[in-house]
């Protein structure tokens, strides 16, 4: 039971992340419950295709963190949501399904962010190792044409 109450923990403190960024305008604290070689995997693969990138394209920390960073300036993350928490203690994986408020910071239309989210963790659940963030496509492209607007985007296809 010790493991899952770390993983509760860890995963609180992965979603306050994504405010606490944009909030103290670091994008560096997106980082701060993942361990330094912790990948992450976008999906649906029809939200990959639509973006021309391969379907098994991959994100390590610094990758993610300069999106982050670029996202910070256009939106902030209100209040997120989490539900549908399983955590399988053996195989040190968690899921869950989670629900943000977006924020456009030039006052357009706010968004209802809906993710479906798989972790792996380390042996005592302290440090997310693997994130798959299934994404509510429509969503993310909104988002990704309002941040790529003046900026390239890690999910524009790469040449």
């Amino acid at each position: 039971m010790a493991f899952r109450k770390k993983v509760e923990a860890t995963i609180k403190s992965f979603f306050e992340a994504y405010t606490d960024g944009e909030k103290h305008n670091d994008a560096s604290i997106i980082n701060r419950e993942v361990s330094p070689d912790c990948t992450r995997q976008l999906l649906p693969r029809s939200m990959t295709k639509a973006f021309g990138i391969p379907g098994d394209f991959i994100l390590d920390n610094a990758a993610y963190q300069t999106q982050f960073a670029k996202d910070i300036a256009v939106f902030k993350v209100g209040a997120t949501t989490t539900s549908n928490l399983v955590v399988d203690s053996e195989a040190r994986k968690a899921a869950l399904t989670s629900s943000s408020d977006i924020k456009f910071k030039d006052g357009s239309e706010n968004l209802q962010l809906e993710f479906s989210w798989f972790f792996d963790f380390n042996e005592d659940g302290s440090k997310v190792t693997k994130v798959i963030e299934f994404c509510d496509k429509d969503s993310v492209m909104l988002m990704h044409s309002k941040v790529s607007a003046n900026e390239s985007h890690v999910l524009d296809a790469k040449a």
